[in-house]
This record gives structure tokens, sequence and C-alpha cells, in this order.
């Protein structure tokens, strides 16, 4: 009698299941890798651009008002891989009598990455993440976390 060599049904049931088990426990995994990654490139352009601005400061005694090409701006742009994630905000006060004062903020645009807070970055160079409900001030709330925790928790 001749032996057939192949799979059996049961073999292939088994060697599926264990593919989906591996898959199960490295996606997550995965997913949560490029959003560090991506994360990682939002603090870097936001630590750029407050470098920017205190070396504007240092020429102009004020800060800039904004990224773009022109008088009192820094002539920068957002690069295309923090554009795709997230929204840039900044915020200056330059009012006469009052120290001036910048806020950088990028937020996470929803529909690209799980959003995990918005990143954080004043003139005195402070760091943050806000999750949800945040004051864009960090003052140790349950919702703000400093750039160096990998994950923030909401009490």
């Amino acid at each position: 009698m001749r032996r057939i060599s192949g799979m059996t049904l049961i073999e292939l049931m088994m060697v599926l299941a264990v593919l989906a088990l591996l898959v199960a426990i490295a996606l997550p995994s995965y997913q949560g890798y490029l959003a560090r990654g991506i994360r990682s490139q939002g603090q870097q352009f936001l630590m750029d651009i407050a470098q920017a601005q205190e070396q504007f400061f240092l020429d102009q005694r004020a800060y800039a008002t904004g990224l773009g090409a022109g008088a009192g701006l820094l002539n920068r742009t957002v690069p295309p891989e923090v554009a795709a994630h997230y929204t840039l905000t900044m915020t200056v006060s330059n009012a006469a009598g009052a120290p001036p004062t910048f806020l950088l903020e990028l937020d996470p645009i929803s529909t690209t990455m799980t959003p995990d807070g918005r990143l954080v970055l004043n003139n005195l160079q402070q760091r943050w993440r806000e999750i949800a409900g945040g004051n864009h001030t960090f003052d140790g709330s349950p919702n703000d976390c400093t750039w160096d925790k990998g994950t923030c928790v909401v009490h």
C-alpha cells in the first residue's frame, strides 16, 4: 500500500491557530511601537521649533508668531511625517509689560493614529502630554504626564 504524503485538515487548522495566536500577541505590540515612533517625531519637531523660538527671541526680543516665511516668522514648515499625524497650534504672547511666552501643541489627528494625547511644550521648556480634558498647563493633574513616561494613566 502506498502512503500519501501531505497535511491533514487537523494539522492545517493547528498551524492556523498558532499563527492567529502569534498575530494576536504581536499586532498590538507593533502598533504601540509605531505610535511611539510617531510621537517621537512630534516631540523632536516641537523641540526644534522651541529652539528656533529661543534663537528668534535672542535676535528680536520677542517670540515669532508663526512658522512661515516673512517678518516675525520662523521660516520653518511642518515636516510631512509630522503633518500626517498631528496638527500644530502655536500660541505666542509678546504683550508689552509682560514677559513674552509661547505654547506649542501638537494635537493628534484621530483618523491616522490612535490618539494618545496632545504633545505640549512651553517657553519654560516644560514638556508634557495631555490626555482628554487637559488645560494647557503642566500642573501635575492626572491628565498630564511628562514625555519620558511611556504611557499616561488617566485617574
